[in-house]
């Protein structure tokens, strides 16, 4: 464990987690991680938190699949991302991560069936290599390109397959209206892969990033928006790992630098 680690763990010293320590030591690096990052957002810090959209009204519906594919994506998670696509009305969507392919469907699902969806990848033969941190190579070893949307029968929407780190984004220069980033986390990929998509959003798109304020493997992904949300508006959405910028600010934040008007 790094030093880091262990400030977390004697953050988070009390019987329950004396007990797991005991009981189940596999399960003690998962508890202190959530009761440092809950700790953090209750006492305001990092981002500060701000929904990325206005309170859904009574009558708005939104689907989800049924089955959770795994891949760390929280119920309440997927039901922001459901609501954020369907309210915010997309016509272009881009995803960094497909894994099981479940954020694919969600953004299908709750999106006109005009809606271009793009998501990327690594090949279905690819099983990562060392540069990748020991967590992400796990989830790329098991998952099942796809297989959401292919169990749904969801076939509109282009399926990317190349190393974020490879992937050329000019072609989508400016032209995305939502997007997800949630690849590889360990530092040189959250940074690859949030540049490229400030070049892929629109000037009043939104960029959502999953899995920040994680402790341990995952601190990189919140040591880098931590960063950038000095330099612009960048938000965590309370009470999940989600993180999120409207496409200005965050090419504001990367240096691509825009001349919109647009407030938040």
């Amino acid at each position: 464990m790094r030093l880091e680690e262990w400030i977390d763990g004697l953050r988070c010293v009390n019987l329950n987690a004396i007990s797991i320590a005991t009981r189940r030591p596999s399960g003690l690096r998962t508890y202190i991680s959530h009761c440092a990052k809950k700790y953090d957002e209750i006492f305001g810090s990092g981002l500060p938190g701000r929904s990325p959209i206005r309170p859904p009204t009574e009558d708005l519906v939104i689907t989800l699949p049924a089955a959770h594919s795994g891949g760390g994506m929280s119920f309440s998670e997927m039901v922001v991302l459901a609501r954020a696509t369907k309210m915010l009305k997309p016509s272009t969507i881009f995803e960094i991560g497909t894994f099981n392919g479940l954020t694919t469907a969600i953004f299908i699902l709750n999106s006109d069936p005009a809606t271009k969806v793009f998501t990327l990848d690594l090949p279905d033969d690819s099983s990562g290599n060392q540069e990748y941190l020991s967590s992400d190579a796990q989830l790329v070893a098991v998952r099942k390109l796809g297989s959401v949307p292919r169990a749904l029968g969801l076939n509109n929407y282009v399926q990317i397959c190349c190393d974020s780190m490879l992937f050329d984004p000019l072609e989508f220069t400016d032209s995305m209206d939502l997007c997800l980033v949630d690849g590889a986390h360990d530092f040189a990929h959250v940074e690859n892969d949030t540049v490229k998509t400030a070049s892929m959003v629109s000037d009043g798109g939104t960029v959502f990033w999953h899995d920040y304020g994680g402790k341990g493997s995952m601190r990189a992904l919140a040591k880098y928006l931590n960063l950038l949300g000095r330099k612009a508006q960048i938000f965590r959405v309370p009470d999940t790992s989600l993180a999120w910028a409207r496409g200005y600010e965050l090419k504001r934040a990367t240096g691509h630098r825009s001349d919109s008007n647009w407030k938040l």
